[in-house]
């Protein structure tokens, strides 16, 4: 046998899957004679407007050699199906860690921190302030017609953490084992194998929940002790190691919080855990200033997306609704304006971990079926002189927003038309924010940098998507986007610089960014952890 790859290999819209046909007809052979033939990657290909085609790098053999000539199978390599696995990785970083584990955090890194403990033979005790998805979703539903916030329920903590209300988009530009592994996780948990292989997956809210049922269940079954509405309040370090943490049930109105011994710490607390950031550096753990983004989301019609970016008349029930990405350097190339989590056909949030402060995001279902698509349009924000510094910066603006929007979670809007020439609208367009809108000039509060990063921004994205600035709305701000700071830690053992015991992973410890990269930081620490007292 002789195997070969193939790479993108144009398949028509209406034939997806259909690559088996589509990689015969290329290499001129019948169907039948080719052999093991599986996908390594498929995507969208919409680089010619109006002809979108469906790309796949597959791998297949044969019985006899053929190769590529001229235009002929131009796509066509020789290749080997040697493949590394996390069982044959060598355990060349291996982490000395107790038998029992304490994990802080049920969001992608906390959660398959505490899997993979587990399925190696280790005691996992998972705490989240939170709730469990399912009262998480009603806590939601009911402040978007109550708006009284719930400082531990909401759209950024509880099960699943920020990434289970966000548009679920699993693509990730690092392909590694861990990575790897966590699909193929997702997909015994009931998430379509798609994931795997296609580009651009995305799973949607409604789906993630069914998915974090059934991994809880799963992490139930190995003998793992889930601790819902459980904040840790404090940490008590003892020559350099952690010796205890504290803990409190916050379902329980003044409740007393409780002290337990812990010779390893999982902290997975997503980047919106203020709080932790403030106790640590007061225990002494290692922080760090970092750079990070803030900006605004924007709302478009979908159907305007669909139209420019794939063209006319195209089916989107075979392509999806169309997305984009689109950055452009600002201000004399000192600056950037780009896009970021990109919804498409989805709804706007408000997003808010602290009372008093108003911050926006967008999510998506699994259909991406809504008239709308948003997405961040962010400016990057150089790490701060000072530790919190860019934290206070995050606060001062979503402070800002609150009061603009009459301290109701209503969002400060401005259609981008009006925002480039520092009027306020006269009135707005439909929105999916489930708040309300205030009218509102941006320039009037917001950062003034940001604010000219954007409105170049928006000038150069009109350009690439004609209609951008048209029929755009802005409802502001975008503001976690990322984490301001850095729980320090050796990139080898995950584990803290200066506090033996204390792991630090995910987007809270500023390593990884959405939802699977956070979860292979997780699956990363239990690949190396080996059973040793410390």
């Amino acid at each position: 046998m002789f195997t070969y790859r193939y790479r993108e290999l144009s398949v028509a819209l209406a034939k997806k899957g259909k690559y088996r046909e589509a990689l015969a007809k290329e290499l001129r052979l019948h169907p039948e004679e080719i052999f093991n033939l599986q996908v390594e990657r498929f995507s969208l290909d919409s680089r010619r407007k109006g002809d979108p085609k469906w790309s796949y790098n597959v791998i297949f053999d044969l019985k006899r050699e053929i190769r590529a000539t001229g235009n002929h199978a131009k796509g066509l390599v020789a290749a080997t199906r040697d493949k590394e696995s996390l069982e044959t990785d060598p355990q060349k970083n291996s982490v000395a860690m107790p038998s029992h584990v304490d994990v802080i955090g049920a969001g992608p890194s906390g959660l398959w921190a505490a899997l993979h403990l587990l399925r190696k033979g280790f005691a996992v005790d998972l705490y989240e302030q939170g709730k469990c998805v399912e009262e998480r979703f009603r806590d939601i539903r009911r402040f978007f017609v109550d708006r009284n916030f719930n400082a531990y329920s909401n759209v950024l903590f509880g099960e699943g953490g920020a990434g289970a209300f966000s548009d679920g988009k699993l693509n990730t530009r690092t392909r590694n084992l861990f990575v790897e592994q966590v699909l193929h996780d997702m997909v015994d948990f009931g998430v379509d194998e798609s994931v795997v292989t296609f580009a651009k997956p995305h799973i949607g809210t409604d789906r993630l929940v069914l998915l974090l049922r059934e991994l809880r269940a799963e992490i139930a079954k190995l003998g793992g002790k889930i601790h819902f509405s459980t904040a840790l309040e404090d940490i008590e370090i003892k020559d350099g190691r952690i010796a205890a943490i504290q803990l409190r049930d916050v379902s329980t109105p003044n409740s007393q919080a409780n002290w337990k011994t812990c010779e390893a710490l999982v902290l997975a607390v997503g980047h919106s855990a203020r709080s932790i950031y403030e106790m640590l550096h007061a225990r002494g753990a290692a922080l760090e200033s970092k750079a990070f983004a803030m900006g605004v989301r924007v709302e478009h019609p979908q159907q305007l997306i669909n139209m420019r970016q794939l063209g006319l008349n195209i089916d989107t029930k075979l392509t999806g609704s169309a997305e984009y990405f689109l950055a452009t350097p600002t201000l004399n190339k000192t600056s950037s304006a780009y896009s970021f989590c990109m919804c498409p056909g989805g709804v706007l949030v408000p997003c808010a971990s602290e009372p008093g402060t108003l911050a926006t995001n967008g999510m998506s279902y699994s259909r991406r079926n809504g008239p709308f698509a948003n997405g961040a349009i962010a400016v990057p924000i150089a790490a701060s002189d000072k530790l919190f510094g860019g934290l206070e910066f995050q606060r001062k603006i979503e402070s800002d927003a609150y009061t603009v929007g009459g301290k109701s979670y209503a969002a400060p809007a401005q259609t981008i038309k009006a925002f480039l020439t520092h009027r306020e609208d006269k009135s707005l367009p439909k929105s999916t924010y489930p708040c309300g809108l205030v009218q509102s000039n941006l320039w009037d509060w917001m950062d003034k940098t940001i604010c000219k990063s954007l409105a170049e921004g928006f000038q150069n994205f009109d350009k690439k998507i004609p209609g951008f600035i048209e029929e755009g709305l802005i409802v502001a701000p975008e503001t976690r986007t990322s984490s301001p700071l850095r729980m320090s830690r050796n990139n080898e053992t995950l584990v803290s610089v200066n506090t033996k015991g204390l792991f630090v992973l995910g987007e809270g410890a500023g390593y990884s960014g959405g939802i699977v990269t956070s979860a292979a930081d997780g699956v990363r620490l239990a690949h190396y952890a080996k059973k040793e007292s410390l």
